[in-house]
């Protein structure tokens, strides 16, 4: 899948530029599937050249947020696409795309699957599966402390363990992580291993976050 497989890596904030998450686009057999779409002017120029840098050919662009945090979404009213995938959550925010409440599956080349996921970062979050490969966007992320310390809820992430154990790939992508796939065994036992930490009747687990 890797040669179909396009990024534009994550930036962080800075004078010129806001912070913007990975973009990742696979190229199927009919369309582009876009996996966020950032907030920076690179990634908007990144998307709208897809056809003109990597396949030669007009083709339809499909395109799966994460879920609504700015850095992944922002681009969103600057990008002509076909259809757009969110979750519930991200369709009050925007209003616009078809939201995602169960998984729905698409063959274009590989099969395709768009599924939520439980997660303590933020409600309302999509993954996207491709093959082997799933897409998590931020989803195995703490939800940010800012000043705080960072925090899984416990029952959402003893949820999000079981989700991922369940699902049928090898390989996670997560975002901020430098187009680096992690093999799914070693982010569940990371995931496994804050779990782990829980106190008797205490919802959340604060963690230093290496983001």
């Amino acid at each position: 899948m890797d040669f179909r497989l396009r990024h534009f890596a994550a930036s962080y904030a800075n004078r010129n530029s806001p912070l913007s998450a990975d973009v990742y686009a696979f190229l199927g057999n009919s369309a582009w599937w876009i996996f966020d779409v950032g907030a920076s002017d690179g990634a908007k120029n990144f998307i709208e050249n897809l056809d003109e840098n990597f396949c030669g050919i007009k083709l339809q662009k499909n395109i799966i947020i994460s879920h609504f945090h700015q850095d992944h979404c922002a681009n969103l009213p600057r990008l002509h696409y076909d259809n757009l995938f969110v979750s519930k959550e991200t369709w009050k925010h925007f209003h616009l795309g078809t939201p995602i409440e169960s998984s729905v599956e698409f063959d274009d080349g590989e099969t395709i699957r768009i599924l939520p996921i439980p997660s303590s970062h933020a409600k309302g979050s999509l993954l996207l599966c491709i093959g082997r490969n799933a897409f998590l966007g931020d989803a195995t992320y703490p939800a940010v402390g800012h000043g705080s310390p960072d925090r899984y809820n416990v029952q959402l992430l003893e949820a999000q363990i079981r989700f991922l154990n369940a699902l049928d790939v090898d390989f996670f992508w997560m975002s901020h992580k430098r187009f680096v796939p992690r093999e799914k065994n070693s982010v569940l036992q990371f995931l496994e291993s804050v779990y782990a930490t829980r106190q008797p009747n205490e919802n959340w687990i604060a963690v230093n976050s290496d983001r």
